[in-house]
């Protein structure tokens, strides 16, 4: 019963550590909003998301001040820095389950036609290469880097698999049939990292 309030307690008290983290990284970001240094707060609301809590309102509130500054940003190169910010944010929170998911399309829309549009400016290529351009840009955008989760998962069970089995014919004696699936487990564990 005690490690179950010490569980608790600890559960509590972390709890409370990320809300109150995220409260002054929000707040540290409006003061600099307000002393004109937009880049600095967006940098602020980036580490209030990324103290994440499941179900905090202060979640919500990161999310609309960096994209409230995004919109106000005039210049090309911080409004890609503010959304490719937001953007990647969004993805330091996935775990199986990715918060806030429905933000990311839009976000790399916007960052593909800023994009476009500052290599168009520092560029300056030909009209006809726009399509181009505009194809590879999306490439860069639209990749996953992410592994396969039932890869992933894959690699993980038969990890395990070829421990154990390992293990048994190390001690039971090195058998066929450990020895099969020792090499079943680790052909699997290959296969698995390859494909993850």
């Amino acid at each position: 019963m005690r490690w179950m309030l010490v569980l608790m307690a600890l559960l509590v008290s972390s709890v409370y550590v990320l809300i109150s983290n995220q409260k002054r990284l929000i707040t540290e970001g409006d003061m600099l909003l307000i002393n004109g240094k937009p880049l600095m707060a967006i940098s602020m609301y980036e580490r209030a998301l990324l103290n994440y809590l499941p179900f905090s309102p202060y979640n919500q509130k990161a999310i609309e001040r960096i994209e409230k500054v995004c919109n106000s940003l005039l210049e090309k190169s911080h409004k890609l820095f503010c959304y490719e910010t937001l953007r990647s944010s969004l993805y330091q929170l996935r775990g199986i389950y990715v918060p806030y998911s429905e933000k990311i399309k839009p976000l790399e829309e916007k960052m593909l036609l800023t994009k476009m549009e500052l290599y168009i400016e520092h560029n300056n290529p030909p009209q006809k290469d726009y399509q181009k351009i505009f194809k590879d840009l999306k490439s860069f955008t639209q990749y996953d880097p992410y592994p396969s989760t039932f890869w992933s998962l894959l690699v993980v069970l038969s990890l395990a698999g070829w421990v154990l089995s390992l293990s048994f014919a190390i001690i039971k004696g090195f058998k066929k049939a450990f020895l099969f699936a020792y090499v079943v487990f680790f052909c699997l564990w290959l296969v698995g990292l390859y494909m993850a």
